[in-house]
């Protein structure tokens, strides 16, 4: 039984990812008429709760596994570009935003792919980018609600800026990480080699 169960937080992060298309799709069957546009908000906050949840099981039960970890964060980021995206095409002012998040989306993933080829390491998820997405579906929230209410477009699209620079912070934080864990990783493989040596000549 705990096999099938640990692979719960990877159903979780797979309907997230299946929900991407179906938020687009409402977004644009709603966005014009005030009244309905709570509907692909709906979808929205929803995939934040599974967000929450699958990493919450995972965490609690330690039903971490290789999968994942590519599902959970392909999933943030699908959800989190396409409500961009579909903000931008609504708001044109907000192409720069939605260009210079999926660059930097872009970067981290092929950076992730570079570390785990040339040193053997997976980069972790750590406090500071669960406190970006948090921070990005609280602005995306705002930016439905001003919608709703029809407040200036403006307002909205202005919130997104201080999240592309959390963002931005958030990946100079996990490029330190990277770094940082390089130069320990060949500290201890120094040592080693170190000790290796010694021993040889002892003998």
């Amino acid at each position: 039984m705990k096999f099938k169960l640990k692979y719960i937080p990877n159903v979780l992060s797979a309907v997230r990812i299946a929900l991407v298309p179906v938020f687009v799709y409402l977004f644009f069957v709603c966005y014009d008429h005030e009244e309905r546009i709570y509907v692909p908000l709906c979808v929205f906050l929803f995939a934040g709760i599974t967000d929450v949840l699958d990493g919450y099981l995972a965490r609690r039960n330690g039903w971490i596994t290789n999968l994942g970890k590519l599902l959970d964060p392909l999933a943030d980021k699908l959800m989190q570009c396409s409500v961009l995206v579909c903000f931008a095409i609504k708001n044109a002012a907000l192409w720069w935003v939605a260009g210079m998040f999926i660059a930097k989306e872009l970067f981290m993933i092929c950076g992730a792919i570079i570390v785990l080829r040339k040193i053997k390491v997976t980069v972790k998820s750590h406090w500071y980018g669960k406190i970006t997405t948090a921070a990005f579906y609280a602005v995306a929230f705002l930016a439905f609600m001003f919608r709703m209410f029809e407040v200036s477009e403006k307002v909205a699209i202005a919130l997104f800026t201080p999240a592309l620079g959390l963002a931005l912070a958030c990946m100079v934080m996990y490029i330190i990480d990277t770094l940082r864990v390089n130069a320990e990783k060949k500290n201890n493989e120094k040592k080693v080699k170190n000790n290796q040596t010694k021993q040889s000549k002892e003998l």
